[in-house]
């Protein structure tokens, strides 16, 4: 063990430091790490399997929230049932663009953004245009092993139908 006595001030104290709690303090951090690897591994599944149209509520908490732009926020699977239901007339497929991704790790949550394409219902198609196009930003929070909270941010007129409702875009 080694002991540090600063000298710079009188009313400063002593303090020790030990390589034992380095060395636990090390296996916490790499503990940490793996967890915010496991929970970033498992908020990219969960979009993942949405772009495959897959089952992505056994990645989720019972008491799921979901938010998603102009719909709210659906609490519970019965209510993010009822999004999917909601959505399912409009939008039929979608890819979210890995290459593309920016994470942020920490604690219990994860924030995913990068660029989508995909398909409306009608036919239309949007693809990243450089701009705007194609942007999302999702934050997951995790309890346990599971996702607990989904905060979806993107402009859910895919392909621009209401440009001209903004005046700053005329």
């Amino acid at each position: 063990m080694v002991k540090f006595i600063p000298m710079m001030h009188s009313s400063l104290k002593a303090f020790t430091y030990s390589p034992r709690e380095s060395t636990n303090a090390k296996i916490m951090i790499a503990k940490e790490r793996k967890m915010e690897t496991t929970k970033l591994e498992l908020a990219q599944k969960f979009l993942r399997t949405m772009d495959e149209a897959g089952n992505v509520f056994e990645l989720l908490t019972d008491d799921v929230e979901v938010m998603y732009p102009k719909w709210g926020i659906a609490k519970g699977k019965e209510d993010l049932a009822q999004l999917y239901t909601d959505l399912g007339p409009y939008l039929s497929s979608i890819s979210h663009h890995a290459e593309s991704f920016r994470c942020l790790t920490g604690d219990d949550q994860v924030c995913i953004s990068g660029l989508s394409s995909g398909t409306l219902t009608d036919g239309r198609r949007w693809e990243p245009d450089g701009a705007c196009g194609g942007q999302f930003c999702v934050w997951f929070s995790f309890r346990e092993e599971l996702i607990s909270g989904i905060w979806i941010y993107i402009d859910p007129d895919y392909v621009d139908g209401t440009k001209g409702y903004y005046p700053w875009s005329r």
